[in-house]
Parts: C-alpha cells; sequence; structure tokens
C-alpha cells in the first residue's frame, strides 16, 4: 500500500488483460500528477503476463493502489469489480493503454468546480507525431461531439469520469456488453438526464495501437457499422465479431513521444474545426 490518505475524490479503475507493455506507462503518468487527490484500483482479467507484477511495483509510487484479479476478463465486468472496491466520489474509467498530462487532474478539479458536471470526458491526443494518427484521433474527438450533438452521448472508453452516484442511479456497465459497453452506458445515463460534458483541452494520449494492428479501414468500417443503430434506433451492439479484449494483441515496439510544438499545434488545429463544426 502506498501512502495514508483521506477518502479520495476520484477513484481511477483501469481495467488489464496482458498489460505489462502498456499499464506501466499509464502508471507512470498517474505517479506524476500535480493533484493526488486520487486512488487507483488496477483490475486485472487473470493475465498470463506479468501485468499484476507490473502494477504492484507502483505501490509505493501513488496515493493509493490496490490490485484486484478477476476471474474472467470482460471490460464492463472489470469496471464494475473495480467501482465496487472504490472509495472516491468520482469514478475515473481509465483504458490501460492511455497515458495522462501531469496536469490532468488539476484541470479536471478545475473543471468540475466551475461547470459541476456529473459525466465527464476530455479531449485526447494521438501517440505518434504521424499525420494518419493524427487525423483518425480527430475523427475519434468529432465523434464524441457528435454524440452529444445528436442527443446519443457516449461514455468514451478510454476515458470516462463519472460521479459514483450516477453510476450507482444506472446499476453500473452491462456486463452483457462485450462490445460498446461505454455506447450503451452512456445512453442509459441520458435517460437519467445525464449528459456528457467534455472538456476541450487534450488531457490524455489514446493508444492507436488496435487500429494500427487491425488496419484503419477495418475500424472504421466497425465504427460505422456500431454506430448506425445507435443513431437511427438508440441502440447498441452487445457484439463485434473479431473484437478481442487484451495487450498481448499488440507489440511493444517504443514510438517517440510527441514534441510539445507537435502537441500544441494539435490542439489548436482541433480546437479550431471544433468551434467551426459545433459552435
Amino acid at each position: 500500500m502506498g501512502h495514508v490518505m483521506k477518502t479520495p475524490l476520484f477513484s481511477v479503475v483501469i481495467p488489464a488483460l496482458n498489460e505489462e507493455l502498456f499499464l506501466p506507462k499509464l502508471l507512470a503518468s498517474l505517479s506524476q500528477q500535480t493533484t493526488k487527490d486520487f486512488e487507483v484500483i488496477v483490475v486485472d482479467g487473470s493475465s498470463k503476463d506479468n501485468t499484476v507484477l507490473r502494477a504492484k511495483e507502483y505501490e509505493q509510487k501513488l496515493p493509493k493502489l490496490t490490485v484486484i484479479v478477476s476471474k474472467k476478463a470482460s471490460l464492463p465486468l472489470q469496471r464494475n469489480l473495480g467501482a465496487r472496491a472504490a472509495a472516491g466520489t468520482w469514478l475515473a474509467f481509465i483504458d490501460a493503454d492511455s497515458i495522462l498530462m501531469p496536469y490532468f487532474f488539476a484541470r479536471v478539479v478545475q473543471y468540475i468546480g466551475e461547470k459541476h458536471p456529473s459525466l465527464l470526458t476530455t479531449w485526447f491526443q494521438p501517440d505518434s507525431g504521424k499525420t494518419g494518427d493524427a487525423m483518425f484521433t480527430l475523427l475519434g474527438n468529432m465523434t464524441i461531439e457528435g454524440s452529444v450533438m445528436f442527443h446519443r452521448p457516449m461514455a468514451p472508453g478510454p476515458l470516462t469520469m463519472v460521479l459514483k452516484s450516477a453510476y450507482e442511479a444506472v446499476g453500473g456497465y452491462d456486463e452483457a456488453h462485450a462490445y460498446h459497453e461505454d455506447v450503451d452506458f452512456g445512453l442509459r445515463l441520458a435517460q437519467k438526464g445525464i449528459t456528457l460534458d467534455i472538456l476541450r483541452e487534450t488531457l490524455f494520449v489514446w493508444s492507436l495501437r488496435r487500429i494500427r494492428n487491425e488496419g484503419a479501414f477495418r475500424v472504421v468500417q466497425q465504427y460505422i457499422r456500431s454506430a448506425l443503430p445507435v443513431l437511427f434506433f438508440n441502440k447498441t451492439m452487445k457484439y463485434m465479431p473479431g473484437y478481442i479484449m487484451g495487450g498481448h494483441l499488440y507489440n511493444g515496439k517504443k514510438r517517440k513521444p510527441l514534441k510539445k510544438s507537435v502537441l500544441t499545434r494539435y490542439e489548436v488545429k482541433l480546437r479550431e474545426l471544433m468551434k467551426e463544426l459545433f459552435e
């Protein structure tokens, strides 16, 4: 266990499966946060690699770390297990291959104080400086913006922050969903009048490993195929053929981190485009 702390404002819930290559990068970014009012709960899906060992290496580097091992690997199940163990007022569900900016929680705390949301995400940036990756990430940010505009607000899988009281009001994630559990969660929250707020700053890095592995064309096809029933019928798909969870699907090739100038230019362009489209 890390340092003794009061009841945290945030409980960071991280579902993981064979993520020994990626999870340490997220935990390192959490250890570098300028605001420490959070606990971290890693929920492992019985990994076959050293995910649990890698997680426990951060026990002394985080305000508080809990590691739970689920007998079954399932994103909605693992998120729910983490939420049940959470003490925070807010639940922050974060994918194991994401990376947070050091000032992430500082900005989120400020935003919550000003806007009083119940469900929140932020813009995200790509994990490389390649133009294609930037364009795909732009598409992702636009999808989230569009979900709000078309009154089909999602709760984005890579990063969703929700008041624990709101999470409990809808019974958490539907464990029958092997796919689109995040969209389903957002739609059920919207039925309770809780819609998605977007903090329009690029505060975390989105991993594009699945897109690189499967190909952008195939992933876009999946997105379109799964978006149509949401858009037209307000219904979600529970299963997507070929969709598999787990870090073992991807190699560990290191990519050069983005330079500050690249990140700044990306955010400026994203801001200009979003203003043109949605304001």
